[in-house]
Formats: C-alpha cells, sequence, structure tokens
C-alpha cells in the first residue's frame, strides 16, 4: 500500500497563502516555502506539535489537521524563527 497524497496549504505571517501536494509532509512543507521564497536561502521546517499516532482507529488520519511550523536557515538557532506558519493537512477530493 502506498502513502496518502496529501493536500498542504501554508498560511504565511504575512498573509500569504502557499499551496502544495505530495506524500512527505516535512519535505513538501519545505519544498511549498522554498519554492515561494526562491531567490532567498533554503530554509528547515520545524514542525511545532506533534502527530497523531497513527491509525489506532477507524478512520483516524495521522497527518490531517492543522499544525504550526518554524522555518530557519541551516547552522542557525531554531529559537529565533521568521515566523510560525500554519500549516493546514487535509485529503485531496
Amino acid at each position: 500500500m502506498s502513502r496518502q497524497i496529501l493536500e498542504i496549504t501554508l498560511r504565511l505571517p504575512d498573509g500569504q497563502v502557499l499551496n502544495g501536494r505530495g506524500r512527505n509532509l516535512p519535505a513538501t512543507i519545505e519544498r511549498v516555502y522554498n519554492q515561494a521564497l526562491h531567490p532567498t536561502p533554503r530554509r528547515y521546517v520545524t514542525l511545532m506539535e506533534h502527530f497523531k499516532s497513527g491509525y489506532v482507529n477507524k478512520g483516524e488520519h495521522r497527518y490531517q489537521g492543522t499544525f504550526h511550523a518554524r522555518f530557519a536557515q541551516r547552522g542557525s538557532n531554531p529559537a529565533s524563527p521568521e515566523g510560525i506558519v500554519v500549516v493546514e493537512v487535509r485529503e485531496p477530493k
């Protein structure tokens, strides 16, 4: 069984909304964010919440929901982010 495709929406602190699709949640969040801010140096994501346990109950989806993420440059202090991004994850229809 292959992993499910996720539809991801990023809401930046300045009001900009970015969309993307992928199977790997952290990698897709980084790709969408970095492509939108192309000329800037590459940023890496840190998710602030833990995922759900998985498929414990029927109908439970581990990655779906709203999360908060921070972005930082490699080697920089992750405690001083550029802002907190709201990440909404759902299944495509």
